[in-house]
């Protein structure tokens, strides 16, 4: 998972070249459009050295305790894969805290900015992509959603906890945790409030020509639902 984390970035850390942000994939062809623009070439990478020195940052925080505990849950976590409106696998009332954060309608190319993790991890991006839930209407998406917080109310346990993270679409015209605050009531939970994280982009934002809370998703909208 580390490797898959640095494939692509902008900085000496990854193992790339200059590229774009690092949650997305350009294709070969336009990255080399980059490389001729900034008259750059790939440089050789440690990347032995480069997977220990992020592993050691992404436990630098952690306690003795706490790594024990991690040890502890690995020895049976599970990695499903498939329809969260099917979760079969997941016993009633089994969950105690779900984070999750959907498609915010049709507005990412998941598969296609995802390709070069695919191919590295021997996944078929392009089959990957047909799987997915991508609504082009609201009215489609909260149908989806509906679906999703029926199977997570069957699998969350009494005084568990779902935190679904969504945002603001459509230059803004579209706040999502509007949609979903009322699907989250409507199977039953009960809502403590929506987290409202407002960002000021600045690196990320301004490669891609975008000014601070203009254009995109500008803010975190977090429901935060509690199971009776």
């Amino acid at each position: 998972m580390v490797a898959t984390n640095r494939l692509t970035g902008h900085s000496p850390g990854f193992f790339s070249v200059y590229t774009l942000p690092p949650n997305q994939a350009l294709t070969a062809e336009k990255q080399r459009l980059i490389n001729a623009r900034r008259n750059q070439a790939p440089a050789y990478r440690d990347t032995r050295a480069l997977i220990q020195k992020k592993t050691r940052q992404l436990l630098a925080g952690l306690t003795l305790p706490q790594r024990r505990h991690l040890a502890v849950a690995a020895e049976d976590a599970a990695f499903l894969t498939g329809d969260a409106r099917a979760t079969g696998a997941l016993p009633d009332k089994s969950v105690q805290l779900t984070v999750t954060s959907p498609p915010f309608l049709d507005v990412v190319d998941y598969a296609g900015d995802n390709w070069l993790r695919c191919w590295f991890n021997g996944l078929d991006a392009e089959a990957i992509g047909r799987g997915l839930s991508m609504p082009r209407t609201l009215a489609a998406w909260s149908d989806t959603m509906a679906g999703v917080f029926a199977e997570l109310f069957r699998i969350t346990s009494p005084g568990g906890f779902v935190a679904f993270e969504v945002g603001e679409i459509r230059r803004g015209k579209l706040k999502l945790d509007e949609t979903v605050l009322p699907l989250g009531l409507g199977v039953g939970f009960k809502a403590h409030g929506v987290l409202l994280n407002a960002q000021s982009f600045t690196k990320t934002a301004n490669i891609w020509g975008v000014h601070n809370n203009d254009k995109g998703t500008n803010s975190n909208r977090i429901v935060l639902f509690e199971r009776d």
